[in-house]
């Protein structure tokens, strides 16, 4: 394999927001690990990726007008772009069709899910011919506000500071500068090859040794084996096995279930509602558990059950609509001063906090009852149970900002 600076420098007036355009929602594939996402674009460009953990500032934020990219794209410009999950899994194959061959990249968050560190996996497979395929790195830390600093280039690993991150960078040896900032390289990879990169981001200095991408590849893929049941049964096999990798993916150690990846994307073009999702909304918490229970007593009914009940006693009547994954607080509404995506917005944090939701206490009685179908209740989860019928007794006379009632008539609806 050879792998050399890429000639071409940028055209005048040229960035990632032209050299890599964002395009429709439904066309970014996602990769998590329980603990961080990433969304992956149509050239190979992670456009976004908050780290160590889902509600952390992003350090790949394009997809907001945000600053920073890393891109595995070919070098060949003219193609059409496809790709596919492996069955059960967020393993992602980004494929390009071009006129002379097709590439596939095979992509990944590293499983299972380090609270600290991220690990992206990427390996480039020369699956029709000699490939060549160019690179692109370049992370921001906070939302772009941060370059990398500290960089340094040893036995073929690129280390660096990135605002308060650590970053780890194999596989790229032969990396140059990039005007404007990062790196660049072009890779080529001998017909039946492959290339991998591996790009670690921690909150926290990392081991002396990067991680084996070979090693890393065989967790992942065990991961997500033990992880994801066959779902045997449903009305749609497959799709039913793919929503519960989602569901996976975005279940973190603690049991909480961020609601989405990203931020400020618009449910509808400048409705104004661009609300922060990444956190764990109680009543989304319990919807994703009852679903899982009409399949079966599988692993995310009882991560549901245990961080509602854990936020049922800590909070009683207090409940809180959201929190975030790990049972904390979600922080205030602020703006980041950024494009946003086109029809959203660049708003970080929630003013969920400030609210009271009534429904939450149903929803959890009904997960707590679908879980007791089928045997899953400890004295615990029952204990929330009645904690949950007193807090309906005490609060159900006053007003609330559930669905249907005064969150709509604010034009505001965050759950």
């Amino acid at each position: 394999m050879t792998n050399v600076g890429d000639a071409r420098s940028d055209q005048a007036g040229d960035g990632p927001a032209a050299e890599f355009p964002l395009h429709v929602q439904s066309e970014y594939a996602l990769l998590a690990d329980g603990e961080r996402g990433i969304l992956v674009g149509p050239c190979g460009d992670f456009v976004w990726m908050c780290a160590p953990r889902w509600d952390s500032d992003a350090v790949f934020s394009a997809l907001i007008g945000g600053a920073g990219v890393y891109a595995v794209t070919p070098a060949e410009r003219s193609f059409v772009w496809g790709g596919y999950y492996e069955p059960g899994t967020l393993i992602w194959h980004s494929r390009w069709v071009m006129t002379s061959q097709v590439i596939e990249c095979r992509e990944a968050l590293g499983m299972p899910g380090d609270p600290h560190t991220a690990v992206a996996l990427r390996r480039i497979l020369a699956i029709d011919g000699d490939t060549q395929v160019r690179v692109v790195f370049d992370p921001r830390a906070g939302f772009g506000q941060h370059q990398p600093s500290r960089v340094s280039h040893r036995d073929c690993v690129w280390t660096a500071r990135c605002g308060p991150l650590y970053l780890r960078w194999t596989g790229a040896a032969g990396a140059a500068p990039r005007r404007g900032g990062g790196l660049q390289a072009v890779i080529t990879v001998p017909a039946g090859g492959h290339r991998d990169l591996v790009l670690e981001v921690s909150d926290r200095p990392l081991d002396a040794k990067p991680p084996g991408p070979g090693a890393a590849w065989r967790a992942t893929s065990a991961a997500w084996e033990q992880a994801v049941p066959e779902l045997a049964g449903t009305i749609a096999d497959r799709d039913a096995r793919h929503a519960y990798a989602v569901m996976r993916g975005l279940t973190c150690a603690s049991g909480g279930m961020a609601a989405a990846a990203t931020m400020g994307l618009p449910e509808r073009a400048e409705e104004g509602r661009n609300y922060d999702y990444r956190y764990a909304w109680i009543r989304d918490q319990c919807f994703s558990g009852q679903a899982v229970a009409a399949a079966g007593p599988h692993p995310l009914l009882d991560t549901a059950v245990g961080f509602v009940t854990e936020r049922i006693l800590a909070d009683g009547p207090q409940l809180k609509p959201a929190y975030t994954v790990s049972g904390g607080a979600v922080p205030d509404e602020r703006q980041l001063h950024l494009p946003g995506y086109p029809g959203g917005s660049d708003r970080v944090g929630n003013r969920v906090s400030k609210q009271f939701q009534l429904d939450a206490f149903g929803e959890t009685l009904l997960l707590l009852a679908a879980a007791a179908r089928h045997d899953r209740l400890d004295r615990e989860h029952w204990r929330a149970a009645e904690a949950a019928v007193a807090a309906i007794k005490e609060r159900s006379g006053e007003a609330d900002a559930g669905i249907g009632n005064s969150a709509r008539s604010a034009g505001r609806i965050p759950g």
